[in-house]
């Protein structure tokens, strides 16, 4: 770092804590502040997290050693929730918590409506990515909003030089292959929501490639959607100098002892950097990260994207350490080569260190397939093999921890398991051993982390005054606003060697130790005011019994009381009533209308030429969603030549810089813009007032609080989130006004929505658009997975992923329940289905909405999955 280099500011260190043990392992390992969930509303549903009750004690705990604490709040919240989560936000306010981080938009303004003057933060549950999306949520009140992972540093500086708002960003641990906020597989496939704290990870499960219908040949890969590990420990300066005001690290599902290793090696960073020294992490720091949980560590998309580093695809665990690769295998043991960047680097040691791997270490075997039959075990014992060349004869062999390894030497190790530990047939040469735990390393940080201190929390200011003749007079504050004085009752006398110091008085009085007091200021006042010494004599024995008197006398005093925030608990009946205005065409009287949306020209072409056989009808809107935007602008050029309404869909997710792809949108000069994003949104509020927009699925609408502010802010209509049930999606009907919701009731659910691009991975070598060949032009792509299901993978405009689920599903059962209930607007999603297939789709659908056809009746005809957005769980019909 350049010596006249001058900080902005020391951004804070953000450390996970899923339990008890974990909390305090961040607290003693130096974090700043720690983030953790309570029983319910967290998106770590099986962390095991906090109770109620338990946390103003847990805050207490937290603001005694000066580390603050955020809540996660980082879930939807249903309809049927909202009282229950003001009972949670008012005890997370009444705790004293510092923050509470959120997902749900209508939950910041309910918090905003409890209690003003409380702080939230946005989460990455956000999708938060542009500078326009973040002012957006900052004008409803957040304070500070969590960057999605998938930004590089060069994007993060662009949203920091483009608004006020504190950020925080992502630097350690595990990387969701999805856009947070936006990933519906586990609510596709099993019912459990990751937008609901009970993500599956499917990420980490086993896919095979088709391409164009037939297998693909992935090689040792297989886990195609596993991201590695993130650690950017070398990237502190540049994200600090960008402004950024936090650095979180992942992992509140994950050990005390990963949380103490991060937090270690993450504070001595951030040390360096207000220290204006350069940042060299230890061999060790490096071997202790990888050993308390790694699946292989990059910078996930801090350099950029890169679809060849992202993802390794070879195994989607905790490997830990690396220790080599096997040599030779015999009947009891195996001779492993260890990897070189285990022994020791020159710089750190002089000639030596101890052996990496020692009896008692857990090791397993990889030999780089995925349907291997992994071996490991316990070691038992290791002997050092030293040898002069690569494959020479080794020298008498050491037994492990009663010698030392050359720094020079390449290292083999004879490695022995207790008989029957371990099947060594079916280890083969050439196979990797991973040391996946270290009990001494647990041990060692286990240390760090369950000592008996007393912490050293309230702030002690000193003054001490005195003059010849007069007694020594000591008055104490805190910063609790309890204060006391004492005196030595001696005349003082002149100092004939040594006078009162203010080193002395500092030295005395900050001895502290045992008490929950450190010394923050000293003054030592004489007749001419302020001065760095008095010309008095007074013995050390003096200032140490001053010291007790005075500490005692202050823990006696009372305290000034806490303020404690006020909540309203008004808050939600008030927001209920502004959120039940009804619209000027709300009314059961008005006709259902079928909307379509559409993913190929052959598809718009059917839906244009289409008709109902039950009323005439045709949809009121049809939306294009094109991967190439010029399709549709032709689109809304014929559908205006047909006389029917088309509107565009934008992205998913807009970055900085890409502007060019909405402008494209509004060139297509659409009837309307079907909104997926914030950013998009804002766009075009600004740009494009004149426009028409709908809310689309991803807007994350799931409660009528929620619903009233899109409303507000000008959208005509909303799709409700796919995390709702029936009975969550007719709770919200109830609240607000059902002619605002366009519900899907056709659809291939979109799973995954990743920056990730498979196309590029797979089929080609470049690392992003420029070089990828762009695959996913001219090939249909489709990830199988292990029960069978081929799932198709679609790019869009700006180069991003959706893996769409195989099965289509369908909700034609409960459309006369919603249509009790108020809603006119249905929507029917293609994919790939044909002309032929999607005129007949239409037709059924009309059938239901007309009453001439029974839903379950249509749904059995489909043979589709009896699922959809507004359902939950799965419920398969043959």
């Amino acid at each position: 770092m350049d010596p006249a280099h001058n900080p902005p500011s020391v951004p804070e260190l953000l450390a996970p804590a899923g339990d008890d043990e974990a909390l305090r392992a961040a607290v003693a390992n130096g974090a700043n502040a720690v983030y953790f969930g309570l029983s319910d509303f967290n998106a770590r549903h099986r962390a095991t997290n906090f109770t109620l009750e338990q946390l103003p004690t847990t805050m207490q705990y937290l603001h005694d050693h000066r580390v603050r604490g955020y809540v996660t709040f980082n879930t939807l919240v249903f309809s049927d929730e909202l009282p229950r989560a003001v009972e949670f936000l008012t005890a997370i306010i009444r705790a004293g918590a510092d923050a509470v981080i959120v997902q749900d938009l209508g939950i910041v303004r309910l918090i905003k409506r409890l209690c003003p003057e409380f702080p939230v933060h946005g989460s990455t549950q956000m999708t938060l990515t542009e500078p326009r999306g973040v002012e957006f949520v900052r004008h409803l009140g957040v304070e500070r909003v969590i960057l999605a992972r998938e930004l590089s540093t060069h994007e993060i500086g662009k949203i920091a030089a483009a608004t006020t708002m504190p950020l925080e960003v992502f630097v350690h641990g595990a990387l969701c292959v999805a856009y947070s906020g936006q990933c519906l597989t586990s609510e596709a496939l099993g019912g459990r929501s990751a937008n609901r704290g009970q993500c599956a990870q499917a990420c980490r499960q086993p896919y095979e490639m088709f391409v164009d219908g037939k297998p693909f040949d992935l090689g040792d890969k297989a886990y195609l959607l596993s991201p590695q590990d993130l650690a950017a420990y070398d990237l502190v300066d540049d994200l600090a100098d960008l402004g950024v005001v936090s650095l979180k690290i992942e992992g509140r599902l994950k050990s005390a002892h990963y949380v103490a290793a991060t937090t270690q090696t993450y504070r001595a960073a951030i040390d360096a950097y207000r220290e204006q020294r350069p940042f060299q992490i230890t061999q060790q720091q490096e071997i202790d990260l990888a050993q308390s949980f790694s699946r292989g560590f990059t910078h996930g998309f801090l350099d950029g994207v890169n679809h060849q580093v992202l993802v390794e695809g070879r195994f989607p665990k905790n490997r830990g350490v690396r220790i080599g690769t096997v040599v030779s295998v015999s009947h009891q043991a195996v001779t492993i080569e260890v990897d070189q960047k285990l022994l020791p680097r020159v710089a750190e040691l002089d000639t030596t260190a101890p052996v990496p791997l020692k009896p008692g270490d857990g090791v397993v075997f990889d030999e780089g397939h995925p349907e291997q039959d992994e071996q490991g075990g316990r070691v038992f014992a290791v002997e050092v093999l030293r040898k002069t060349a690569r494959f020479g004869m080794p020298s008498k062999p050491e037994l492990a921890g009663t010698g030392n390894v050359s720094a020079a030497e390449p290292l083999q190790l004879r490695v022995t398991f207790g008989r029957g530990d371990v099947n060594l047939s079916a280890v083969a040469v050439g196979a990797t051993m991973w040391r996946t735990d270290d009990p001494a390393l647990r041990r060692r940080l286990e240390r760090s982390f369950t000592g008996t201190e007393v912490p050293q929390h309230i702030a002690l200011s000193l003054e001490v005054r005195g003059k010849l003749g007069d007694r020594l007079r000591v008055v104490g504050h805190d910063d609790r606003g309890r204060s006391a004085e004492v005196d030595w009752e001696q005349p003082l006398e002149a100092a004939r060697k040594h006078p009162l110091s203010l080193d002395l008085v500092r030295e005395q009085f900050g001895r502290l130790g045992g008490t929950p007091f450190h010394l923050a200021s000293v003054r030592l006042i004489g007749e001419s005011g302020s001065l760095d010494s008095l010309p008095v004599m007074v013995p050390k024995s003096v200032l140490n019994d001053l010291r007790r008197r005075l500490l005692a006398q202050i823990e006696e005093c009372p305290a000034l009381p806490t303020l404690v925030p006020q909540a309203n608990l008004q808050a939600l009946a008030e927001l209920r009533d502004e959120s039940r205005i009804r619209r000027a065409d709300s009314g059961l009287s008005i006709q259902p209308q079928l909307t379509t949306l559409v993913r190929t020209w052959d598809q718009l072409a059917a839906v244009l030429a289409w008709k109902s056989p039950e009323t005439q009808q045709r949809p009121d809107i049809v939306y294009c969603d094109f991967e190439d935007v010029r399709l549709s602008k032709k689109g809304v050029e014929q559908g205006r030549a047909d006389g029917l309404r088309v509107a565009v869909a934008t992205p998913r997710v807009v970055k900085p810089g890409e502007d060019g792809l909405l402008l494209q949108v509004a060139n297509c000069q659409p009837d309307a813009v079907l909104i997926r994003n914030l950013a998009a949104l804002s766009f075009f509020q600004e740009r494009f007032p004149q426009l028409p927009l709908i809310g689309d699925y991803s807007l994350n609408v799931a409660n009528e609080l929620t619903a009233a502010l899109f409303a507000e802010v000008g959208l005509k209509s909303l799709v409700p989130s796919y995390d709702l049930n029936l009975d969550q999606l007719q709770s919200l009907l109830q609240h607000c006004d059902p002619a605002l919701f366009e519900v899907v009731i056709h659809q291939h659910m979109p799973m995954f929505h990743m920056e990730h691009c498979v196309f590029s991975h797979a089929l080609s070598n470049g690392k992003d658009y420029r070089d990828c060949g762009r695959p996913c032009e001219s090939h249909l792509v489709e990830l199988r997975d292990h029960v069978g299901e081929s799932h198709p993978l679609v790019a869009d405009v700006g180069c991003r992923n959706t893996l769409f689920r195989a099965r289509a599903q369908s909700a034609a059962p409960y459309v006369p329940r919603l249509l009790a209930r108020g809603v006119r607007r249905f929507r029917v999603e293609l994919l790939r289905e044909s002309a032929v297939e999607a005129k007949s789709l239409l037709d059924s659908y009309a059938r239901v909405l007309a009453g001439k056809e029974q839903g379950p009746r249509v749904w059995h005809e489909l043979r589709v999955l009896n699922q959809v957005g507004i359902t939950r769980g799965t419920l398969e019909f043959e």
